[in-house]
């Protein structure tokens, strides 16, 4: 086993326990309701909602990692990397990534049933449907812009490039995570969990992408 890949279990093995120790935690006490720190957060999106902007921005951009939303961008990204990038190893990892997460996401909200917070709803999501924990736009997200960076990291000539492309990728996914509090369907501890969920389905299977990108590259 080479150094990256057991660099990448263990950050799989880490995020794996983390994950876990915060799924029993909300399964055992949480299902109902969120930690002090969920409060504290969501007290303080409650308080920003009064901003149109925030509103308008975190409303649209939300909708992007969604179900629908995430469907047509997950199909617009696996395309562009197979036929325009000519990365189809990276399009069949990310492709792959996506699948396991929302099956893997879809059972442990089953598991946990943590139903979602019913406070500081924005109006367009009173109605939002199915359960909390983990948040899958944090998932989504993490997993498509994680594998992004790491599938074209070794095209990037500069450590100023990489350094954007890392600082954007997180951007992004924090992004992501507070539009979920910020339009009310999501504990702060959902988008953690989401976002451990991630780095977890990454960190596992990115050793195997990177077997079979050498073996392409040898040919």
């Amino acid at each position: 086993m080479n150094k990256t890949s057991k660099i990448s279990y263990l950050f799989s093995g880490i995020s794996f326990v983390l994950f876990l120790s915060l799924t029993l935690i909300i399964w055992a006490f949480y299902k109902h309701t969120g930690f002090a720190f969920d409060q504290s957060i969501q007290n303080l999106a409650f308080h920003l909602q009064s901003n149109p902007l925030l509103v308008l921005f975190f409303s649209h951009f939300t909708f992007i990692f969604g179900d629908v939303g995430g469907a047509i961008t997950s199909i617009i990204v696996c395309l562009a990397l197979f036929f325009i990038f000519k990365e189809k190893i990276g399009a069949l990892w990310l492709g792959s990534v996506i699948i396991l997460s929302i099956v893997c996401n879809t059972i442990i909200k089953s598991i946990v049933g943590r139903v979602r917070p019913d406070i500081h709803r924005l109006p367009g999501f009173f109605h939002e449907p199915g359960l909390s924990y983990a948040s899958g736009h944090s998932t989504f997200a993490t997993v498509l812009c994680v594998t992004l960076f790491l599938i074209f990291l070794g095209k990037m000539s500069s450590k100023k490039s990489r350094i954007f492309f890392g600082v954007l990728c997180v951007v992004v996914i924090f992004l992501v995570m507070c539009s979920r509090i910020f339009v009310g369907v999501h504990y702060p501890s959902d988008t953690l969990g989401g976002l451990l969920q991630g780095i977890m389905f990454i960190s596992l299977t990115y050793p195997t992408y990177v077997k079979y990108q050498q073996k392409k590259t040898s040919h």
